[in-house]
């Protein structure tokens, strides 16, 4: 799929373990007018704790107003995979980065359809999201709606069963805060499910580091980290836990436990059959809430996907279990 540029320095793309729902008063809060560092006590603390929780970057069951060590070096990984001074403080540039982050999730607002040749923050607003969602490969979001544009509109519209024109009207801006609800919504179930039951650590550990290359392009034969095709990547993913798997997606297909799709569970492998050629032909990394990541096409890379979608559940055959 179209790839999404990085906010992390050595990773193809922005993790979507960074994703959560933009929250209205994140938005109204005096956070950042006050810089935080270890030790101080603050009621912005815990609006800081909070979103750091969200993004992924720090585990406690409570917030409170103290910036502890805990805060601090979950701070410091923000910053460090952000690019950032990471001295652990939180002043006006780690602040700006977080809303950088969350922003690209917020709902999107239609006034006007779009289309090739127009201009305006709408349309740079159209296509952050698109980046975030894997469908457009540029490097800066710009105002103005061109070619590439077009291209990611007619991708989003073609996989999500729309009116296929390039045009952004009501229902793709509708379709798109959907999905990217979807997103933010499957990074949550993760989340939620750390302290306990069904899904283990390792499952999700596997899906937040398939997410890490989420937009990377897709390229037949690529085993990473650039570009992977659907086999490549799974492989290239599940290495990284000392997990190795055969290279081609009918040799995948054997391996671990076969598990239906009503026993999957965060971080499976999943065997897809009869998309190109008979038998088993696509591989993805499940990440809960009917999601899987893979590598799809040469025009959209790595993406998230809908295992309810009428292509994958005809073509869904069974996971494997791997770890």
């Amino acid at each position: 799929m179209p790839k999404k540029n990085t906010i992390k320095r050595n990773v193809c793309v922005m993790t979507i373990a960074g994703a959560i729902l933009f929250s209205p008063a994140f938005v109204q809060a005096e956070l950042g007018d006050t810089v935080l560092v270890m030790g101080v006590e603050h009621e912005d603390v815990k609006t800081l704790q909070q979103y750091l929780i969200d993004l992924g970057y720090l585990e406690m069951e409570e917030t409170s107003t103290y910036f502890g060590e805990e805060t601090h070096n979950a701070l410091v990984k923000f910053q460090e995979d952000n690019g950032l001074n990471a001295d652990g403080s939180f002043g006006p540039e780690t602040y700006k980065a977080l809303v950088e982050i969350v922003s690209k999730y917020e709902p999107l607002t239609y006034s006007r359809p779009l289309k090739k040749g127009m201009r305006g923050e709408d349309v740079r607003k159209l296509q952050e999201r698109l980046k975030v969602l894997g469908f457009l490969v540029i490097d800066e979001c710009t105002d103005y709606y061109g070619s590439m544009t077009k291209e990611a509109v007619i991708n989003f519209q073609r996989e999500y069963g729309l009116k296929v024109d390039g045009i952004a009207g009501p229902e793709t801006f509708r379709t798109l805060n959907l999905a990217l609800k979807d997103v933010t919504d499957s990074t949550i179930l993760m989340q939620s499910s750390r302290s306990g039951s069904f899904i283990n650590s390792i499952g999700e550990s596997i899906a937040k580091a398939a997410r890490e290359y989420l937009g990377c392009k897709y390229q037949y034969g690529g085993s990473g980290p650039n570009a992977f095709d659907c086999s490549g990547f799974t492989k290239f993913i599940y290495g990284k836990f000392g997990i190795e798997l055969p290279r081609s997606s009918s040799d995948q297909a054997t391996v671990g436990t076969k598990v239906g799709r009503d026993e999957l569970q965060i971080g499976d492998l999943l065997i897809f059959s009869n998309t190109y050629r008979k038998g088993p032909s696509h591989t993805g990394i499940y990440l809960g809430n009917n999601k899987f990541i893979h590598a799809s096409t040469s025009s959209k890379g790595v993406i998230i996907s809908d295992l309810n979608s009428d292509y994958y559940r005809k073509h869904f055959s069974y996971g494997r279990r791997v770890f």
